[in-house]
Formats: C-alpha cells, sequence, structure tokens
C-alpha cells in the first residue's frame, strides 16, 4: 500500500498557491506596459479622424482599389499607426463627445493601433482664435473651475479605462498658444501677466493630475501640450519658456504646420531642431495636410483655394501632395537629438456628403468619391533602417589662390538627399549657406580634415569654402572654390559622395582656385610608380613689395637642389624645375608653384633633400639671400606609396623656412600641445586639455569667429604637465569658437562647435 501521508508544503509552495495569480497578473501587466512601451517608440504616422462617425452617418463610404472598407482599416493598412480623436464637452451635435469617443476607441484598438485624445475643453472649435468655456463652466470662481477642469478629465478617462481602450497619449487644449479657458487661463497680449500664466499652469496641471490619478495605468499615458506655431520658433519659445517656468510637467511639444499659415519647410526645420535643443519634451507635429487639387466639389468655400496658398515646389496634385510630406517626415525624422518623434495628419477623411459640406475636401486623403489617394502610401514607405556610417573627409588647400592659416576657416557646404536631408544623423546642419556645420579643422600644414554621419546610399553635393572667418571669405569668389565635375559621369559644378554601408574615408581632394574646371579627385601631379612627386609652391608676395622680384624683368621662378637625393631631377647650377605663376592667386599673382618628379630608385627613407626657390635672370644671382637651405625629408610612406607630397607653401626667401611631409601635424610648436576639446560638439561644457613640457607663462582664451576674445580661461604661469581646464559656456551663443593656447613658444588653436 502507498504511503498518502501528506508532505508538508515548504512556505514559497503555500506563497505561491495563495499569492501566484496576484504574480501572473503583475507580470502579464508589465508585459503589456513594456510592449505598449516598444509601440510607442515607433515614428508616428497619424491621423486626426474624428470626422468618421458622421461622414458615415451621413452615407459617405471610403474605398481603396475599388473596395468599400473601414477607413481605420485602410489607414492602417497604408501604415498609420496612430489615430486622434478631438473631445469637445457638450456639443450642440451628437458627435464629439464622450459617446462618440468611447465608440471610437473600441474601432481603434479593436485595429491595435495607438490612440491620441485631444481635449478641446470647450463645447465647439478651441484653437488660436478662440478657446470658449464650455457653457456648463461659465460663471464658475477660479477654484470651482480648476475642480471641473480635474474631475471632468477625471470621468473621460476612466470611462476609456474601464472599457479597456486608455488613451496612449492625451492633448491638454488644442492649439493653447493664447491659453485656453478664457479669459481665466488666457495669456499673451494684454493677459500676458505672471497671474495669467499661473492660472494656466494651474488649468493645465489639474488636467494632468485628471489623466495621472484615475487608473492603475494613468501614468504610462503620455502628455501632449499643443500649439499651433509650427513655423515660428519665436513664438514656440515664448509659450514653452513661460509655460514650463510654471513648473508643468509634460512629455510631448505638439505642433501645428500648415504652410499656408505657418511658414516653409526650412521655418519648421529651424524651429524643430533649436526647440530639440532647448527642451528635453520629444517633438510631434501634432497636425499638417497639404492639398491634391485646387477644384471644387461642392458649394462649400475651401480653406486652401489657390495657388498664393501652396509651397515653392510642391503643386496641388497627388504627388505634390506625397513629395511634401515625405519631405515634412524627413524633416521631422531628422530633428537634432532624436527628438523628432512623428507626424498627425489632420482630417484626411473629411470629405463631402449630403448635409455636410465639406471645406477641406482637396486636402484629404480621398477623392471626392471617397476612394483613398495614392499619396497615401507614402505612409508606408519604410523607415530608415540602415546603421549611420561616418564619412571622413580631406581636402588640401596648398592649390588654392590665397593663404591660409590653421586658425582661419575651411567649411563644407551643401546638400544631402535621400534619409538624411539636411540634418545628418550626429545632429550636423549642412546646407549651402554659412550655418553649415561641417567644419574642416586643420591637421597640419595645408591639409583639412573633418567626420561626420550619413545614412548608407544617401547623395551628397558639396563645395568647399574658405575665409578668414565664417563671415568673410577668402580672396577669390568670395571663399568659394572654382568649378568641378563631380564623379561616376554625374553634372553639375559640385562635389559628390554616395554614401555606403560602411565608414569611409574620401580621397583626398584639392582645392580648385583655377579658371578651369577640375575633376573632383583630380591632382596637381601626376602619379607614377616609378617616381615620387613633390609639389613646390612659394608665394612671392614678400619679394614683390620689396622691388627684388618683377615679374616683367625677372624670372621665372625655379627649384634648385640637391643632385644626389633627387637622382638629378634638382641642381644646384640648374634650374631643371621652373614653377608657372598662379593666375589670379591672392596679392597681384603672388603664388608660384610646379611639380619635380624624382626616381624611387634614388632615394631611400631617411633621406634629406635640400633644395632652394631661385629667381632667373635676376641682376643678384636670384638666390634667396636670408634662408638657409630648406630640408624635405623623405618618408617610408613617400617611397613606399602613392602618397600625397603636396608641401605647405611658403615665403620667399623666408629666414629659417623648412618643410616636411614626414607628418600632416610637424609644424606644431615645441614644449606644449594643445588636444581638441571633449565633448565636441558640446552642449555648454566642455573639457580642455594641453601639455607643457616646461615652466612657461600659459593663457588659454576662446574667440568668436568676429576675432573677439569672449573667456579667458587661465593667464599666468605654470610648470611643466598635463592640464585640463573646464569651460562651461552658458551665456554664449550657437557656434563656431577659437580655443587658443599662447605660450612663451608659440601658439596653438582648435575649433570647436557650441550647440544649444
Amino acid at each position: 500500500m502507498k504511503n498518502t501521508k501528506k508532505v508538508p508544503l515548504l512556505i514559497s509552495e503555500k506563497l505561491w498557491i495563495r499569492y501566484g495569480w496576484m504574480f501572473l497578473i503583475a507580470l502579464m501587466l508589465v508585459a503589456s506596459r513594456l510592449f505598449s512601451q516598444t509601440k510607442s517608440t515607433n515614428f508616428i504616422k497619424g491621423a486626426d479622424v474624428s470626422f468618421i462617425p458622421q461622414v458615415e452617418d451621413l452615407g459617405g463610404v471610403y474605398s481603396i482599389n475599388g473596395v468599400p472598407t473601414d477607413p481605420l482599416q485602410i489607414f492602417k493598412d497604408q501604415g498609420f499607426n496612430y489615430i486622434r480623436l478631438k473631445l469637445w464637452h457638450t456639443p450642440a451635435q451628437n458627435y464629439n463627445n464622450l459617446d462618440k469617443i468611447l465608440y471610437m476607441a473600441q474601432r481603434i484598438k479593436a485595429q491595435d493601433m495607438d490612440f491620441l485624445l485631444n481635449f478641446h475643453y470647450s463645447d465647439t472649435w478651441a484653437d488660436p482664435g478662440k478657446q470658449t468655456k464650455p457653457a456648463a463652466w461659465r460663471g464658475l470662481s477660479f477654484e470651482a473651475l480648476n475642480d471641473s477642469v480635474y474631475q471632468y478629465t477625471k470621468h473621460v478617462i476612466r470611462s476609456l479605462y474601464e472599457q479597456q481602450t486608455l488613451p496612449d497619449m492625451v492633448q491638454i487644449g488644442n492649439e493653447i498658444t493664447p491659453g485656453m479657458l478664457w479669459n481665466d487661463g488666457r495669456v499673451g497680449g494684454s493677459y500676458d501677466t505672471p497671474q495669467q500664466w499661473q492660472q494656466l499652469g494651474e488649468l493645465i496641471k489639474s488636467a494632468i493630475r485628471g489623466v495621472r490619478e484615475n487608473c492603475a495605468d494613468g501614468d504610462s499615458v503620455r502628455i501632449m501640450i499643443h500649439i499651433d506655431r509650427g513655423g515660428n520658433n519665436s513664438g514656440a519659445r515664448w509659450f514653452f519658456d513661460h509655460l514650463l517656468a510654471e513648473d508643468v510637467q509634460f512629455d510631448v511639444i505638439g505642433l501645428s504646420y500648415y504652410p499656408w499659415w505657418h511658414g516653409t519647410l526650412d521655418a519648421v526645420k529651424a524651429n524643430l531642431n533649436d526647440l530639440a535643443g532647448r527642451y528635453e519634451q520629444d517633438l510631434v507635429i501634432v497636425e499638417s495636410a497639404y492639398p491634391w487639387t485646387l477644384q471644387w466639389y461642392d458649394s462649400q468655400n475651401n480653406i486652401v483655394s489657390n495657388a498664393s496658398q501652396l509651397h515653392d515646389g510642391y503643386p496641388a496634385s497627388i504627388d505634390g501632395q506625397a513629395n511634401f510630406m515625405r519631405d515634412l517626415m524627413r524633416i521631422i525624422r531628422n530633428t537634432r537629438n532624436g527628438k523628432g518623434k512623428g507626424l498627425f495628419y489632420w482630417a484626411p477623411e473629411y470629405i463631402s456628403v449630403p448635409e455636410l459640406r465639406s471645406p477641406w475636401e482637396n486636402v484629404t486623403l480621398f477623392d471626392f468619391d471617397g476612394y483613398a489617394l495614392s499619396s497615401m502610401q507614402v505612409f508606408n514607405e519604410q523607415e530608415p533602417s540602415g546603421t549611420p556610417i561616418n564619412v571622413t573627409v580631406r581636402l588640401n588647400t596648398a592649390t588654392m589662390s590665397d593663404t591660409l592659416q590653421p586658425w582661419h576657416v575651411v567649411q563644407l557646404r551643401g546638400e544631402v538627399s535621400g534619409i538624411s536631408y539636411d540634418i545628418l544623423p550626429d545632429g550636423k546642419k549642412i546646407n549651402w549657406e554659412a550655418s553649415s556645420d561641417i567644419i574642416l579643422d586643420n591637421v597640419g600644414g595645408d591639409y583639412w580634415q573633418t567626420t561626420f554621419q550619413m545614412y548608407p546610399d544617401d547623395e551628397l553635393s558639396f563645395k568647399f569654402w574658405t575665409g578668414y572667418d565664417i563671415n568673410h571669405g577668402t580672396y577669390q569668389r568670395l571663399g568659394w572654390e572654382s568649378a568641378i565635375t563631380p564623379v561616376d559621369g554625374l553634372s553639375g559644378n559640385r562635389r559628390v559622395l554616395v554614401a555606403g554601408e560602411r565608414d569611409t574615408v574620401m580621397q583626398l581632394q584639392f582645392y580648385n582656385s583655377n579658371s578651369t574646371v577640375r575633376d573632383q579627385y583630380w591632382r596637381p601631379y601626376e602619379l607614377h610608380n616609378d617616381s615620387i612627386a613633390i609639389y613646390f609652391r612659394v608665394n612671392m608676395g614678400n619679394a614683390l613689395k620689396s622691388g627684388y622680384f618683377n615679374p616683367e624683368l625677372h624670372g621665372p621662378v625655379a627649384v634648385r637642389g640637391d643632385s644626389i637625393i633627387s637622382g638629378s631631377s634638382l641642381s644646384w647650377t640648374t634650374s631643371k624645375i621652373s614653377l608657372t605663376r598662379e593666375q589670379y592667386s591672392v596679392n597681384g599673382e603672388s603664388f608660384w608653384s610646379g611639380v619635380c618628379y624624382i626616381p624611387r630608385s634614388a632615394v631611400q627613407a631617411g633621406d634629406l633633400l635640400e633644395y632652394l626657390f631661385y629667381i632667373e635672370n635676376h641682376e643678384s644671382n636670384g638666390w634667396e639671400k636670408r634662408q638657409s637651405n630648406r630640408t624635405l625629408v623623405i618618408t617610408p610612406s613617400l617611397v613606399q606609396s602613392k602618397h600625397d607630397t603636396t608641401l605647405h607653401w611658403d615665403y620667399f626667401d623666408v629666414t629659417g623656412g623648412t618643410n616636411n611631409v614626414t607628418s600632416r601635424t610637424n609644424n606644431a610648436p615645441r614644449g606644449f600641445g594643445l588636444k581638441q576639446n571633449y565633448p565636441n560638439p558640446f552642449n555648454h561644457q566642455t573639457k580642455i586639455c594641453y601639455h607643457i613640457d616646461h615652466r612657461m607663462r600659459v593663457r588659454l582664451s576662446v574667440y568668436n569667429m568676429r576675432g573677439q576674445r569672449v573667456a579667458t580661461l587661465i593667464d599666468h604661469e605654470q610648470s611643466s604637465g598635463d592640464y585640463a581646464v573646464g569651460w562651461d559656456a552658458v551665456e554664449l551663443v550657437t557656434g563656431i569658437y577659437l580655443i587658443r593656447l599662447e605660450t612663451d613658444t608659440g601658439v596653438a588653436i582648435r575649433k570647436t562647435l557650441l550647440l544649444k
């Protein structure tokens, strides 16, 4: 007979039997919350479809490919993932009220789409022109009004929660730039007072409490504050600076952007990027649209009715509508710091039906008969999935007709077509203006370099610009280089790069000062397997100014040097290499340049090639008089590969001049070194590190691009060692600054970018 004696349960088993079901429920809730959060991280492709119940009740039918279909199903199949509904307190008609919200919320969740609830806190439309209180709240004291906002919001959210259709996001007020619930919560104009802002803040905080405090999942609902100023940065700053000063806690800044009211795409892009750096909240364009025609269907005047209301480059056509929305979404996706989270198309379903004439009939995503337009497919296009790559651009400016010093500016200006548009994945802005963020660093002599990010398959079109500072271009063409023919048979006066799948270091490029059109990767010399190309360049400006050199009487300028090391390519007695005067170069065409080809078999690493510049047909022999022999170090890389051999330019007859091609940093002063600050770019705080190898006086300063000193960080004697200095630029504006380290033995400069 089996032993039937009961074995006592362990305490943990008892607890599991009693409380395990509670654990499972909690686990399911956590999983549900995590799933919801995962969904919410997707780029929002939303639509405000508040007219669906009314259009359907009045006989309107929505179709796709000729088949009548639930409009929510159409939107989901075309890539939409979020639905927005507006809520009025007690509307005159039986629409946009709580009953219709509950009904539509069930339909939204049945499609597994996210839901944004838009509280208007009015019985009718609330917008910048009117924010009328519900009739039920008129005449209330402020305290009673504040409590009514809380209780009403709580009731609505609780009702949705109980039918398991809790919104994923709640919008407190609609386009509340002038405040809401006038006049208690009115701001701006004569109401722009501390008391009015305090009251608006209290009303909004009461509404947020109504969302948060009524159900277990209230804290998971994201809160949006919505204004209209999509293309107006100063207006947006004004509002949110004041609102945040009232300690209103919310998650998302919502903006309306209609080009006929709110400006250009460039304006909304600039606004989004500024707000992304200024505030911690995410950004959503929560209302936008564009017409697919200017034709009429019913007798109701249309809001967008003539070509003057269109954005340049986007006609009122199905393709124009698609292109506008595609480019707007691209701008949002590329907002700084990843803050651009999505877009809602306003009233894409607002077609004209009997008893409901529509002033929006030509701005919908359906034609006049309710058939889905092909432009809707733009919302189904694949979002960028590729990982950004790092692109390093290198430039040699020895071929430009002016004199660049390490603290001058070399800038890449251009545009990107593809995913990145004009905000790159790392947040840097690129355009054809001085505001382009792509600034090259001097890495020794005439060499300049920078690294930025691109998405694979994006195409970068660009040219180089040089200046003494960001506002003053160099001598020729106001800083712009001359004409360039791009690679791969492309056309246009530009340089081109199509990004690949891996990090890329572009082939070295040379600045084109010549009036001749150059290929993108042209060189001032030829590459030969059996020889090394040495590019000699000299500025004769001092000699011209002093009268020692007169091109009408003297010349050409030549290079003479060691015949043994040069493999007889140079000679001290004969000018075998004559230089050519560079047309249109600075200071009366003062630069002369040319190439010497030295047999590889004649040199080995470590050799020193001595040379001097020489003026032919000169009455005083033409030698540089105050200059000891110049020295060129033959490096291993120079011998073993087709390495770029361009020399850093020098002045004729400058005492003690020596050039090397061993390193791009060999012109750095001895005895100290200045490292690049970190981080760079930075918000307002960064660290600057430097080294000195003996006791000396040190001045560490910061200058703006106008040459004005904006900060002095160190100005005293220091012992040898490594130093790190913090710099807080909180009071300065976004821009490029120069960090300058001055010592007894020289000066070092680094450029840095402050982004706020």
